[in-house]
């Protein structure tokens, strides 16, 4: 019996629920506002328009900079199993080296960290050139801060290759 009165209240429910879905669907397609929106939509990729080549070059320069942040990973993964080994057998020589190139890759870090706060300024200032129409000094700054990422991540690739060279 239990069973039989929660499907009816279960029922009712999704029953209201649909009338006041529907009322509010039927409202919205009566409000002039979504109208605007979409109007705004346009004129806003009417503005990008004038910049796909920079926005592709933009979305380039972030592939590849990911890809640059796939391989670090692979590589650290590599390292962690190597500098492991090398703890274990007591290479000490191989571990002072891996140390000096550690201290190299933090001071890299830092300098990385710096440039991507940089470009994430430079990304908002981009935003609001964009807005105001011309935009196109701000995405030479913009490309040229992904390029300074891109070469300071390529540094960190080969820092990494020297540890792991003098761990194997």
């Amino acid at each position: 019996m239990n069973l039989k009165k929660g499907l009816v209240v279960g029922i009712g429910a999704l029953l209201l629920l649909g009338g006041t879905y529907q009322i509010q669907t039927a409202h919205a397609a009566d409000n002039p506002q979504t109208v605007v929106a979409k109007e705004h939509k346009g004129k806003k990729f009417e503005k990008l328009s004038k910049y796909q080549e920079q926005i592709h070059q933009v979305n380039q320069l972030r592939e590849e900079r990911l890809d640059l942040k796939k391989q670090m990973v692979e590589k650290k993964d590599q390292l962690i199993d190597l500098f492991l080994t090398a703890k274990k057998s007591g290479n000490k020589e191989a571990l002072k080296q891996v140390k000096e190139s550690k201290k190299q890759l933090k001071t890299k870090n830092g300098e990385l960290k710096a440039l991507l706060t940089k470009g994430k300024d430079e990304r908002k200032a981009l935003k609001e050139a964009v807005k105001a129409g011309d935009a196109t000094e701000q995405f030479n700054k913009v490309i040229a801060v992904q390029k300074q990422v891109n070469e300071k991540m390529k540094e960190q690739l080969a820092l990494l290759d020297q540890m792991l060279a003098s761990l194997k």
